[in-house]
């Protein structure tokens, strides 16, 4: 159902506002790992009821919940990384079946920050304990995000995605699985902390399902994912307090919620918004130093990720082709 840009603003406002007012109040009190565990759960419910069915939405806030738990317990194993970003990753490709990635992508984008640098609560916990909490965190604000963003927007999906072939599907889930889960494992090894789970992002963004779109489609969405992180350098120069940066961060999330409810919109518009958005949430922390030190020194790794998505998006092609999928279809670019 279309809604009008006048008549989705408010709306969008409100989904944004309501679920990160615990965040706010965590970022207030100096519980940054909190507020950030907390957005990265959030956004994931939202965009889950919006690109699909409560029941499905539910079991991807409960898989982020367990992914959270188990990054946590693993403590930075690279084959425990492997293991649980490779299966975040199969069960991105594995959606796409059904046409269902845009719904469960971010879950794995959300996984990969917890598997690169496990959140600690608080330093007075034990390992156990502190997964627990974590993974708790994660299923509220996840439920949270749902129920807000289901309830707001209860007749409004985003554009679906085409769906692929079982063949195709199961090809895109093990290619998927090899490529995030062997990023994970190095991620690990070299404890790039965060920076890994930009690497990690950025392939699950660029090999996307409708690779039969075109090689030039997938430029776009890694060109729109460095751009964001231009608008992340330039935005540091502004923005130097964790509430402001948290604040501009909701502002361009809530810009990508409205240009993903548009199917005129390009996917890489989508993620010119998003990026920045997740770079200032993770920011707001102020565990990695200042704004525009995260964003630079990110930069580096999403280039990496992008060249990475690209070589594999172009040794993919020939098996990807599908001449009843048109490249400019709606359904085509909401993947």
């Amino acid at each position: 159902m279309a809604m009008s840009l006048k008549k989705s603003i408010p709306l969008v406002v409100m989904v944004m506002a309501v679920p990160a007012i615990p965040a706010v109040i965590f970022t207030l009190v100096g519980w940054g790992e909190a507020s950030n565990i907390w957005m990265l759960g959030t956004v994931t419910g939202a965009l889950a009821i919006l690109s699909s069915t409560f029941r499905l939405s539910v079991y991807t806030v409960i898989l982020l919940a367990i992914a959270s738990v188990l990054a946590v317990l693993n403590q930075g194993n690279p084959w425990g990384s492997m293991l649980i970003m490779g299966a975040c990753a199969a069960i991105s490709g594995i959606a796409s079946i059904r046409g269902l990635v845009s719904a469960v992508n971010f879950f794995a984008i959300s996984a990969a920050f917890f598997v690169a640098q496990p959140p600690v609560v608080s330093t007075s916990l034990s390992t156990v304990q502190d997964a627990l909490v974590v993974g708790f965190i994660a299923l509220c604000s996840g439920f949270w995000g749902l129920a807000i963003s289901g309830k707001v927007f209860h007749k409004i999906h985003f554009p679906p995605a085409a769906p692929l072939e079982a063949r195709h599907a199961r090809l895109m889930a093990i290619i998927l699985a090899l490529l995030v889960g062997g990023a994970a494992w190095v991620v690990a090894d070299r404890n790039l902390g965060h920076g890994g789970a930009w690497l990690m992002m950025t392939i699950l963004i660029v090999v996307q399902p409708g690779i039969s779109s075109t090689f030039k489609r997938s430029v776009q969405r890694a060109i729109g994912t460095v751009a964001g992180f231009g608008i992340a350098i330039v935005l540091s120069a502004f923005v130097s307090t964790p509430i402001v940066e948290i604040l501009v961060g909701l502002v361009l999330l809530g810009m990508a919620l409205l240009v993903k409810m548009d199917s005129r919109r390009e996917y890489w518009q989508y993620v010119v918004f998003l990026t920045p958005g997740v770079v200032l949430v993770v920011a707001s922390s102020g565990d990695e130093g200042s704004l525009l030190h995260l964003a630079i020194s990110r930069l580096g790794f999403t280039i990496i990720g992008s060249l990475i998505g690209l070589i594999t998006v172009a040794l993919l092609l020939p098996f990807y082709r599908n001449p009843s999928i048109k490249p400019d279809s709606p359904a085509v670019k909401a993947a």
